[in-house]
């Protein structure tokens, strides 16, 4: 007969003498109420349970690091090249993240994306992450696009309508956008469901 297999679900999958991010952090907390089986998501879930008791702290300090990615072209260089040395990359994010006064737990999580070849899908990671985050929070985002820009009046009314909509208890993260190719009316993307009105 076939061996019987108990299947469990590691937070992540990692290569033959890899560390485990879960032995470098020691504290693993529940995992989010979103999931998302990708391998970026994998990671992120890794992250999400390793920040029990600190989730605000390392979202900022994560979102921080999207943010400097964005603004500097040469730390975006240092995490998307496969060429620079592990040990460079470790020794330099770990100085920047220090700097920064990174949560302990963002440096290990960085440490294992490099020792596993996977630092490129950070952004990634992290915006799976924020996902995680604001669903825990119950935050939801609130995108609304229109032809033309909407006036304080006209904001103050979608907002009220997407309200009406959302779970409750939910907290609304509003943002506008115009495109004029829309001609005339709204397309509100708030969470997953799209609204077309346009």
């Amino acid at each position: 007969s076939a061996p019987a297999f108990r299947h469990t679900a590691p937070s992540v999958f990692l290569a033959p003498g890899a560390r485990s991010f879960a032995a470098a952090v020691g504290t693993v907390g529940p995992k989010p109420k979103h999931e998302d089986g990708t391998l970026g998501g994998r990671y992120a879930t890794a992250l999400f349970m390793a920040s029990s008791g600190k989730l605000d702290k390392v979202y900022q300090d994560v979102v921080g690091l999207r943010s400097m990615m964005e603004e500097s072209k040469d730390f975006k260089l240092l995490i998307e090249t496969p060429g620079v040395d592990p040990t460079t990359k470790v020794k330099t994010l770990e100085a920047v993240c220090k700097h920064a006064g990174m949560e302990g737990s963002v440096i290990n999580f960085l440490k294992v994306l490099v020792e596993n070849k996977r630092l490129r899908m950070l952004v990634r990671v992290i915006d799976l992450f924020e996902i995680f985050y604001r669903t825990e929070r119950g935050i939801v985002a609130c995108k609304v696009t229109s032809a033309a820009p909407l006036s304080s009046a006209e904001q103050g009314q979608v907002k009220k309508a997407m309200e009406q909509r959302a779970a409750k208890g939910s907290t609304i993260i509003m943002e506008y956008d115009t495109k004029p190719a829309i001609l005339g009316g709204l397309v509100v993307k708030m969470g997953d469901a799209v609204f077309d009105n346009s």
